[in-house]
């Protein structure tokens, strides 16, 4: 056993509690300051780069494949088909992957205006 726990209770002022507390509480502060807004990540909507990656991309894979069709044998016509659907695919996941962060942004927003809401007592206005 240490020193400090053969002191006496009344010794060690960071051991009590209720209204004897040595210390008082800090007040909580809220997670970020309502004119502070939310951190963004990765690139910006527009960007060029963005806009091939879900766009583009899946565009030339359904090219790819309906060229690939095009040569008329039954493996290039299965084939064709193939990446005509990988194509579809890809653009269908990057428009999914859109949706649900347009719902996370959602829910931040309501969160944001549920602090403020806590804080002043008036529902921020659109």
């Amino acid at each position: 056993m240490g020193m400090q726990s053969r002191l006496p209770k009344r010794a060690r002022a960071h051991v009590t509690s209720g209204p004897q507390r040595a210390r008082p509480l800090r007040p909580r502060t809220p997670a970020r300051p309502e004119h502070v807004p939310a951190p963004r990540t990765g690139p910006a909507p527009g960007h060029p780069l963005l806009r091939f990656t879900r766009h583009g991309l899946p565009a030339l894979i359904v090219v790819a494949g309906v060229v690939c069709m095009c040569f008329g044998t039954e493996d290039s016509l299965v084939g064709g088909a193939g990446l005509i659907g990988a194509g579809a695919a890809s653009w269908l996941v990057a428009w999914l992957y859109r949706l649900g962060v347009s719902g996370d942004a959602a829910r931040a927003k309501e969160e944001r205006a549920r602090e403020r809401f806590a804080r002043t007592g008036r529902w921020p206005e659109a």
